[in-house]
C-alpha cells in the first residue's frame, strides 16, 4: 500500500476508533474496586462492605443552631422533625430517622415476633428462667403490662400483648430499648441511602439534595440552624473530586512536558502534528481495550496511562533521531531498527504485565491498557510512521553533556567501576534495613479536614464502627446462627469486663432452631398450673381482662423459620449483617467502642469466628501486594533476561543489557533504607517499570544497530527525557500512588540512562 493510502486510511479510522471508544467507554472511580477487588474471599467480603454494606450506605447528619441566632431559633427537635419529613420524601433515600430512637421499620418489626415469644424469648434460656418465670414476680408485670397499655406506646404494646401476655417477646429486644432510651442529641439524625456507597456520582446528587431540602427548611427559619455530614459516602465523593482533578492535571501536564521536550529536539511542528496523531489511535485502542475487557475503565488509569505517552514516543523518537542526524529516510530507519524497538517493546509490555500479576486490582487494568497502546504503538511506528514522515524535516538537537559523559565513561572507566562495585556491596548490606510500610491508609488521599468533620459528627452518635465486627462462617445457615449465639454469649461478657462499650447481634432477629427448641422447653418447664394461676390471679389484681390477656399457651412444635423473618421488615434491619459469601453462611456482630486486641483474644476457641477489621484486612492486603510485587519484580527480570537471550544467544551481552537497569534498582533501593523511607508495593512496581524501560535502553545501546554509538546514545536520552516529563507529571496528583510512581520511575531511569555507558563498555552492531 503507498504512503498516500496509508495516511488516508488512518485518518479516515481514527475519528471512527475514537467515536467508539467515546460511546463505549465507562470511567469509574470506585477507589474499591480499584485497591480491593480480588480473588480473595476475606478481600472480596471487605470490597462488597464497602461498596454496598448497610453501616457504608449510612449517613450521620448533625444539625445544630447557629451561634448568632441561638436564642430566637424555633426548636431544634421541631425543625429535625421537618428536615425528616423532607428527607424522606427522596427518592435515594431508604429510611431516615432521629439517632436516638428506633426506625418504624425496627418497631413494626418487633411486632411479628409475639406469636412465637415462647422460643426466642431468651439467649440463655437456663440461666433467665428464674427471673422470667418468677410467679412472685407477675403482680408487678401484670401492673407494668397495665402502665405500657395506658401509654403513648399502648396501640403498639396491645397488639403484643394478645398473643404474649407475658411480653416474653420483648425480653429479648431489651439491649435495644435500653439503646434507645438514652437522652439523644434532638439535632443527631441517621439517613440509611439507597445507591452503593461508593456510587460516587449518585452520592454526589443524593448530598446536593439533602443540602437543598435543608436550606429551604433553613430559610424559613430565619438561617437559624448549620447541617454537618459525614459517613462513607461523604469520603467516596471527595476522594472522586480528588481523583478527578488529579486525571486532569496529570494527562494535562504530562502531554504538554512530552510536546515541549519534542519541539525541543526535533523543532517541527509537522512532525509533532503526526506523533499525536499516531499516539492518540495507540491510547484509543488501550482506552478501548481496557474497556472490552473490564466493561469499564479507572479514573486512575487514565491518570497512570497518561504516562504512557512518554514511552510510547520513544519508539518513533528513535526512527526521527537516526533518520534526523543521517538524512535517511524513516522508512529504511524504521527497517533498521525493528528488532531492536519490538524487543524493547517486549521487554516493557513485560514490565507491566508482571504489575498486573502483583496481585493489586488497579494495575491489571493499567497492565491491558499499556499492553495494547505499547503493541498498538509499536505497529503504527513502524508501518505508518514512515508514512506520515514521508516530506517531514527533521531535525535533533545535540544535547549538551551527553558526548561528554559517554566520552568521561570511556576514560575513567576502571575507576568509576570500582567505585560502583564498592557501592554495590555497601548496597547490599543496607538492604536489611529497608522499612515496608504496614499501615495502607497512608496510600489514601490526604483527607484531614473531612476526617476532622467526621469525627466531630460521630461524637453526636452511640458509637458502631462500621470498619470492625466479630465475623461468623459456617456451612450451612443454622450452623452460622448457633455460632453467632455463641458469639454474642461471649460479647455480653466481654461488655460487662468493659471491653466491649455495645454491639449489635442478631438475636433475637434471627434465632437458631436449638436455641428455640431450648427456649421453648424452659418455657413448656416453666408453665404449670400454679404459674398460669398466679398470672390470672395478678391480671385481676392489676384491673386487666383474663379473657384477653390469661392465656398462657404451650409453646407448640412450630419454630420461625429463617425464611419468613427474612420476608418482613425485618430484611431492612438485618441486611448489613447477612453477608454475601462465596460457599456457606457468613453473619455479622457489629461493635461499638472495643479493645481490638482484648476482644480477639475473648473469642478465641469460638468455631467459625474471629475479629474482622476492614483496616487490618487492607494492611494484609497491602502486605500481599508487595510479597507478589517482590516475586513478580524477579521473575519479571529472569523473563526480560530470557527474551534478550532468546535475540543475542550470547549471554554476556544478556547479562550487559540487564545489568544498568539492576544497578539502578539495587542503589535505589539501598538509597531509601539508609534515609529510612518507608516502602509498599507501589515503590517496587514503580522499580519493576524502571527496569523494563531502562533494559530498552541497554537493548538500544548494545545493538547500535545504526553503527553510531552517539546518535544512539542521543536517542536514548531523548527516550529518557519524555519518560521523565511523562512520569514526573504524575508527581504532581495528590493520590499518593501518583508521586511515588512518580519517584521511582523517574529516579529509576534517569540512573540507569547514566550508567548505561559506563556498564556496557562496547557498542557495535548486533
Amino acid at each position: 500500500m503507498s504512503f498516500v493510502w496509508r495516511k488516508r486510511w488512518f485518518l479516515l479510522l481514527l475519528p471512527l476508533l475514537l467515536a467508539v471508544t467515546l460511546w463505549q467507554i465507562r470511567v469509574e472511580s470506585d477507589l474499591n474496586a480499584f485497591f480491593t477487588h480480588t480473588d480473595d474471599a476475606d478481600a472480596k467480603l471487605l470490597s462488597g462492605l464497602l461498596q454496598s454494606g448497610e453501616l457504608s450506605r449510612r449517613y450521620l447528619l448533625v444539625v445544630e443552631k447557629s451561634a448568632a441566632h441561638a436564642e430566637d431559633a424555633p426548636g431544634l427537635a421541631a425543625f429535625s422533625g421537618k428536615l425528616i419529613q423532607q428527607l424522606a420524601q427522596l427518592d435515594q433515600v431508604e429510611q431516615v430517622w432521629p439517632a436516638h430512637q428506633p426506625p418504624r421499620d425496627w418497631l413494626n418489626a418487633s411486632q411479628f415476633y409475639a406469636p412465637y415469644h415462647a422460643r426466642i424469648f431468651s439467649l440463655n434460656p437456663e440461666q433467665d428462667a428464674a427471673a422470667l418465670f418468677d410467679q412472685e414476680a407477675l403482680p408487678r408485670r401484670a401492673e407494668g403490662l397495665k402502665q405500657a397499655l395506658l401509654s403513648p406506646q399502648g396501640g403498639f404494646i396491645k397488639t403484643i400483648a394478645k398473643q404474649d401476655p407475658l411480653l416474653l417477646s420483648l425480653n429479648g429486644f431489651k439491649t435495644l430499648q435500653a439503646q434507645f432510651q438514652q437522652p439523644g442529641d434532638a439535632g443527631a439524625l441517621i439517613l440509611q441511602s439507597r445507591p452503593p456507597a461508593l456510587d460516587s456520582a449518585a452520592h454526589e446528587r443524593l448530598q446536593a439534595a439533602i443540602r437543598a431540602r435543608f436550606d429551604d427548611l433553613n430559610q424559613a427559619a430565619g438561617q437559624a440552624f448549620s447541617l454537618s455530614m459525614a459517613g462513607v459516602p461523604v469520603f467516596s465523593v471527595a476522594t472522586r473530586d480528588e481523583i478527578s482533578r488529579d486525571v486532569a492535571l496529570v494527562s494535562t501536564a504530562s502531554s504538554l512536558c512530552v510536546v515541549l521536550v519534542f519541539l525541543l529536539l526535533f523543532r517541527s511542528f509537522a512532525a509533532l502534528h503526526w506523533l499525536l496523531l499516531l499516539q492518540g489511535g495507540a491510547f484509543v485502542v488501550g482506552i478501548l481495550a481496557t474497556q472490552l475487557i473490564f466493561q469499564q475503565v479507572h479514573s486512575l488509569t487514565l491518570a497512570l496511562g497518561a504516562s504512557l505517552i512518554g514511552i510510547c514516543v520513544d519508539y518513533p523518537i528513535h526512527i526521527m533521531a537516526h533518520s534526523a542526524k543521517h538524512r535517511t529516510s524513516p522508512l529504511a530507519n524504521a527497517r533498521l531498527l525493528w528488532p531492536s524497538l519490538l524487543m524493547g517493546g517486549l521487554t516493557t509490555v513485560i514490565g507491566y504485565a508482571a504489575m498486573g500479576f502483583s496481585g493489586f486490582p488497579g494495575f491489571e487494568q493499567i497492565a491491558v491498557f499499556a499492553l495494547f497502546s505499547i503493541a498498538a504503538s509499536l505497529g503504527l511506528t513502524r508501518w505508518l510512521l514512515p508514512a506520515l514522515l514521508d516530506r517531514t524535516a527533521l531535525h535533533i538537537a545535540d544535547l549538551p553533556g551527553i558526548a561528554g559523559w559517554v566520552a568521561f565513561c570511556g576514560r575513567r572507566r576502571t575507576l568509576l567501576l570500582s567505585l560502583i562495585g564498592f557501592a554495590a556491596v555497601l548496597a547490599v548490606f543496607s538492604l536489611p534495613q529497608l522499612r515496608w510500610m504496614d499501615d495502607m491508609q497512608k496510600l489514601t488521599i490526604n483527607m484531614d479536614a473531612i476526617k476532622q468533620q467526621d469525627a466531630t459528627v460521630r461524637a453526636h452518635f452511640s458509637s458502631i464502627e462500621p470498619g470492625r465486627f466479630v465475623l461468623i462462617r459456617a456451612d450451612d445457615f443454622e450452623t452460622a446462627l448457633q455460632r453467632a449465639e455463641a458469639a454474642e454469649r461471649r460479647l455480653q461478657a466481654l461488655r460487662r469486663a468493659g471491653i466491649v462499650g455495645s454491639y449489635h447481634g442478631l438475636f433475637p432477629w434471627l434465632s437458631s432452631q436449638a436455641l428455640q427448641a431450648e427456649n421453648a422447653r424452659v418455657y413448656d418447664a416453666a408453665l404449670t398450673t400454679q404459674f398460669q394461676d398466679a398470672w390470672l390471679s395478678a391480671l385481676n389484681h392489676a384491673g386487666l381482662s383474663t379473657d384477653k390477656l390469661g392465656q398462657l399457651t404451650p409453646a407448640g412444635t412450630a419454630g420461625l423459620a429463617p425464611e419468613a423473618v427474612l420476608e418482613t421488615p425485618v430484611r431492612h434491619v438485618l441486611s448489613g449483617q447477612l453477608l454475601a459469601g462465596q460457599q456457606g453462611a457468613a453473619l455479622a456482630l457489629w461493635l461499638g467502642d472495643h479493645d481490638p486486641a482484648k476482644l480477639a483474644a475473648g473469642l478465641q476457641g469460638l468455631a467459625g469466628t474471629r475479629y474482622f477489621s476492614q483496616r487490618d484486612q487492607l494492611n494484609k492486603l497491602a502486605g500481599q501486594y508487595r510479597d507478589r510485587s517482590l516475586q513478580m519484580l524477579a521473575i519479571g527480570i529472569a523473563v526480560m533476561g530470557f527474551l534478550i537471550w532468546l535475540q543475542t544467544h550470547s549471554l554476556k551481552n544478556t547479562l550487559l543489557t540487564l545489568l544498568p537497569s539492576l544497578a539502578a534498582a539495587l542503589f535505589i533501593f539501598a538509597s531509601w533504607a539508609l534515609l529510612g523511607e518507608e516502602l509498599s508495593f507501589v515503590h517496587v512496581i514503580g522499580l519493576l517499570l524502571s527496569i523494563s524501560l531502562c533494559v530498552d535502553y541497554g537493548i538500544f545501546f548494545i545493538e547500535n544497530r545504526g553503527r553510531d554509538s552517539n546518535v544512539t546514545y542521543h536517542a536514548i536520552a531523548a527516550s529518557t527525557l519524555t519518560t521523565l516529563a511523562s512520569f514526573g507529571a504524575l508527581g504532581l496528583g495528590k493520590t499518593p500512588t501518583l508521586p511515588i510512581l512518580a519517584m521511582s520511575v523517574s529516579l529509576g531511569v534517569t540512573l540507569g540512562f547514566l550508567l548505561c555507558p559506563l556498564l556496557i563498555p562496547k557498542t557495535g552492531p548486533a
